[in-house]
């Protein structure tokens, strides 16, 4: 391949590198299209801030329990943080980057001194464009926050060292070294670790005649003194062997969706070829007799598949499999480079050539270029063509319903059999989906942009202003949680919560969803003492956020919305720093912020303690004090009761109207009240003045209450009517009207 350096080995490993530059640029074009954090990697985050600020490795202070499961790369976030000060969600990427770079290297290194390998720089060119080239490689190239590389890095070069050790006690303490990070990093680290002790054992007893002893000694003691002691510190810190995540997720074998995963991931990823390539090439050796140097490899990555098939995959795409590229990489190069030969040697018997018709340049077969090409094709085509899709982000593409077709696609689909696979693939993305398994990077990259641009506020506010005694319920429990450190959060899926990880799941795995599985048990929020429901950041100068009781000031003109339990809670706790508020028992325990405005509340025109305050009612509208069957969750209400026009039976096929009694307002008085439902021309709430129609308001299509302020300046005076109406017998069929009220100004001063 490089012909006139072949006696220069310095200029030889010069033009390797300048062959192999678009490898790595291309790995970079797509590691930028690909940079995202998730949501989960800010569980990490918080253990760090609370290590950091002196409450130890814990998610709420006080409480004990295990929510991550990278032991080794919280601390490295701590002290990088505490250290020289670098946020962890600036650092995890870049630490990222750094074990990528890594792990390209020992592949490099590992190459470049494995016996017997036929076109050594030709091999590692080819690895290394499988590598760089494969988009799920680049996805975790930042790692969006989690340990993914690390471990990744671990692992290859624990295998690196263990296949090059040749009874060499430097590379098997290294190797041992390894296998200790990597199951401090990941808790499938002690399986590959398992993995690599006995196919040293296997592989020296094959050479040697005799079962090598002193060597595995060398090789294990120090990985099992180092897991050994994390458990160790794991029970006693914890009370636990295993992480409190394994509970929270482990609910019962889920080989259905794990051999679904597997298929899914063999089609985009090309793991059909890789696997077949580095098996060839383990067969090539073992009948040469040059060792089981690609056996650890295949043996790690076919241990690790069955772990994770049991589990039933992932939540992510395909982040457990991330070593796979780098471990498969070679052997698969080494293999095109024998099946080439292997085609030239049938070519030249059945041709009958005298001198095999080797188109070559610089010594290498052009036809291991071309296997290598189609290879490469078809194992990274698919997925990177995906990964664009999903890089288009200004076009807001819903990544679960990412897809290949004639639109986005043609070019790609045209090569021959790629449209078959694009359809098994897509139809197995939509089978994992509805499980929330290997959800695209795109749909956590625009989930966690949205949630950082809402709660990122927080980090400015005062510490000490959320009280000691506040817990709230959290389903998403990374970045709204890391924000809020002074929060005690129960998390309502079981990760960072004892109790609900280990509450009993019935669930059949028809009807499963990845990691979010388990519920609170009965009983067990009240318990807990939840009394708060916090949520995302809002400029002085926008609404209120829809769904907040109560809102006090944060800081550099940011409010904190909320929802407490007891309105004498949040008054006796935030006292004068409430912004707003709603009582649904006193008109006067309502205040809100409008115009720049503050106002309180003076009367009710609609309230539920005592009946519906002569409103006229019509048709099928009724008060209602709870949720209907099939109807859904209904958030943001003032109390028990409000208006609705849902029927329990007949649901949004029924129509009514109600309408309020006669009202007036000043000039400086505010209308306010909170509307859900449909969206529809013939569903709303509209103001009449003099009996006509001046203002609509319609719901969106949610059972989510929204908050409505309405100026009376230039309607002072006039008699006024609020009217409830519902004359749409379809889908999303229904209104609801909760918390009515004419608001005035504060006044200030004497």
């Amino acid at each position: 391949m490089l012909g006139p350096f072949a006696s220069k080995p310095l200029m030889r490993r010069a033009a390797w590198l300048v062959v192999s530059l678009p490898w790595l640029a291309g790995l970079a074009w797509m590691a930028e299209a690909a940079w995202f954090l998730t949501d989960d990697a800010f569980i990490s985050f918080r253990y760090v801030r609370n290590l950091l600020e002196g409450h130890g490795l814990v998610f709420n202070r006080g409480e004990r329990v295990e929510g991550y499961s990278n032991f080794l790369w919280v601390l490295e976030l701590a002290a990088l943080w505490g250290t020289f000060g670098i946020r962890p969600e600036h650092a995890a990427p870049w630490l990222s980057v750094a074990f990528t770079a890594g792990t390209i290297g020992v592949m490099g290194w590992w190459v470049a001194r494995l016996p017997a390998i036929r076109q050594r720089g030709l091999v590692a060119w080819m690895a290394l464009g499988f590598v760089c080239s494969s988009a799920t490689f680049a996805v975790w190239t930042s790692g969006g926050g989690l340990e993914t590389r690390q471990f990744t890095f671990f692992v290859v070069l624990a295998v690196a060292c263990a296949t090059l050790a040749d009874g060499r006690r430097a590379l098997l303490l290294a190797a041992s070294a390894s296998l200790a990070a990597a199951a401090l990093t990941r808790p499938e680290g002690p399986l590959l670790a398992a993995c690599c002790f006995a196919w040293h054992a296997v592989q020296r007893r094959a050479e040697t005649g005799r079962w090598p002893v002193a060597e595995a000694a060398v090789l294990a003691t120090p990985c099992v003194l180092v897991v050994a002691a994390h458990y160790l510190f794991r029970y006693g810190y914890y009370g636990e062997w295993l992480p409190n995540t394994y509970y929270a997720k482990h609910i019962r074998p889920w080989y259905e969706m794990g051999w679904r995963y597997f298929a899914s991931a063999a089609l985009e990823t090309g793991l059909y070829l890789l696997l077949p390539l580095a098996t060839a090439a383990l067969a090539a050796a073992w009948r040469r007799r040059r060792g089981l140097a690609y056996a650890l490899p295949l043996f790690c990555v076919v241990a690790h598949m069955a772990y994770v098939a049991r589990v039933g995959g992932d939540h992510f795409e395909y982040r457990p499999l991330d070593f796979y590229w780098p471990l498969l990489a070679v052997p698969a190069a080494e293999g095109i480079v024998l099946c080439s030969l292997a085609l030239l040697r049938l070519a030249k018997r059945l041709l009958a050539f005298k001198n095999p018709a080797v188109a070559a340049t610089g010594g290498v077969p052009v036809g291991a270029l071309a296997l290598f090409a189609v290879a490469l094709f078809y194992a990274n085509a698919m997925q990177a063509a995906l990964l664009f899709e999903g890089a288009k982000v200004d076009e807001r593409i819903h990544a679960l319903h990412l897809a290949l077709d004639d639109d986005n696609a043609d070019t790609l689909l045209a090569a021959p059999g790629m449209a078959t696979l694009n359809a098994a693939a897509a139809h197995l993305r939509r089978q994992l989906i509805q499980h929330s398994i290997a959800a695209r990077n795109a749909e956590h990259r625009e989930f966690a942009a949205v949630r950082l641009l809402i709660w990122q506020p927080y980090e400015g506010m005062q510490r000490g202003t959320i009280p000691d005694d506040a817990v709230a319920a959290m389903s998403t429990i990374g970045i709204s949680a890391f924000y809020l450190p002074d929060l005690t959060v129960v998390d309502t899926f079981g990760l960072t919560d004892a109790a609900v990880a280990r509450h009993p799941v019935t669930t059949p795995n028809r009807l499963r969803v990845m990691a979010h599985d388990r519920r609170p048990p009965p009983g067990y929020l009240a318990l807990r003492g939840v009394n708060f429901d916090v949520y995302p950041a809002r400029r002085e100068d926008l609404p209120l956020w829809d769904d907040g009781r109560y809102a006090v000031a944060v800081g550099d003109g940011w409010w904190m919305p909320f929802h407490a339990a007891d309105h004498q809670w949040a008054v006796d706790r935030f006292g004068d720093r409430l912004l707003t508020y709603a009582d649904p028992l006193d008109p006067r325990g309502n205040a809100l912020l409008h115009g720049g405005r503050r106002y309180v509340g003076d009367r009710f025109l609609l309230r539920f303690r005592r009946g519906t305050s002569n409103w006229q009612l019509s048709g099928h509208v009724m008060n209602h004090a709870e949720h209907y069957f099939d109807q859904q969750r209904i958030v943001g209400a003032i109390g028990q009761d409000f208006l609705t026009s849902y029927h329990p039976a007949a649901r949004d096929t029924t129509t009514g109207r109600a309408v309020s009694p006669v009202f007036t307002g000043a000039a400086d008085e505010l209308l306010s009240f909170r509307i859900a439902g449909g969206d529809g021309d013939a569903v709303g709430v509209r103001l009449l003045v003099d009996g006509e129609q001046a203002t609509v308001w319609r719901g969106t299509q949610s059972e989510r209450f929204r908050r409505i302020d309405h100026p009376l300046a230039e309607v002072a005076g006039r008699p006024l009517r609020l009217e409830l109406f519902d004359l749409d017998t379809g889908g999303w069929g229904h209104i609801m009207l909760d918390e009515v009220l004419i608001l005035r100004p504060q006044r200030t001063g004497p």
